[in-house]
């Protein structure tokens, strides 16, 4: 039998950001500990909120003092729920001349830590989303496995490889993950305010059976996809309204 270690792949998760910000790193088994269990790849869909170009120099030769120059892109990912950042190492820029600040993509790379952060260190996958039913499709799925119950408690204590312990970053994130108040962040009355005028459309919208699109929905209510989408999840979440497979809203 060979003594070569085998390549253990780990399957994608398809999360929200905000699940990624509340893991809890794991810098010896390279993991994230998260409501879903541990991850090492994830599956998101979110906006991107800048781009930046930077370089990075490498040996081609370990018997050559020459380097070679390679070009990297940086993206900060919003999907409504957090802000991260993700890296995709060693491109052609040409082929990623499509994917600009405003445009909704779908990711999968490994996590990673840095600056006391965690982020997607290697993007494995990136495409612009030309179908706006795919991200309804893909924020779908995500509520689904939430409302499941299938999920599992954050270990208190990780050894984090870089010797941080409970730095700032995870100052303001609770011990205890409750499903049910997973988007109720402290928010202001206003934010609740828009919360309840969004569900009152739908509902007025859903005594005809016919629902309303989120397309209509924005139109209406003159927000953003993001905060949209945001607040669409939370009425999921509440079970006070619902996706059709029309992606159209409708009230319970």
């Amino acid at each position: 039998m060979s003594d070569a270690r085998s390549y253990e792949y780990t399957p994608p998760i398809r999360c929200w950001i905000k699940h990624l910000l509340e893991g809890r790193y794991n810098a010896t088994e390279n993991s994230l500990y998260t409501i879903f269990g541990t991850l090492k790849r994830v599956r998101i869909v979110a906006t991107i909120t800048n781009r930046e170009e930077f370089m990075s120099k490498r040996n081609t030769d370990i018997n050559s003092p020459s380097e070679e120059v390679n070009t990297n892109l940086r993206f900060e990912l919003d999907d409504g729920t957090g802000i991260i950042s993700a890296v995709k190492w060693d491109v052609d820029v040409e082929n990623f001349g499509d994917l600009n600040k405003g445009v909704s993509v779908d990711v999968l790379g490994r996590v990673g830590f840095f600056g006391e952060k965690v982020q997607i260190n290697n993007i494995t996958f990136i495409k612009k989303i030309i179908n706006p039913n795919y991200v309804l499709l893909r924020e779908a799925d995500v509520i689904k496995k939430i409302k499941s119950g299938n999920l599992v408690e954050i270990p208190e204590d990780i050894v984090i490889g870089s010797e941080l312990e409970e730095d700032s970053f995870f100052d303001d994130i609770p011990s205890d993950i409750d499903v049910e108040k997973l988007f109720s962040e402290t928010k202001s009355p206003k934010v609740d305010k828009v919360k309840e005028e969004i569900f009152g459309i739908i509902y007025e919208y859903s005594q005809d059976g016919n629902g309303i699109s989120l397309e209509e929905l924005q139109r209406r209510m003159n927000v953003s996809e993001n905060k949209m989408r945001t607040y669409i999840n939370d009425l999921v979440m509440e079970s006070r309204i619902y996706p059709t497979e029309e992606n159209i809203y409708q009230s319970y």
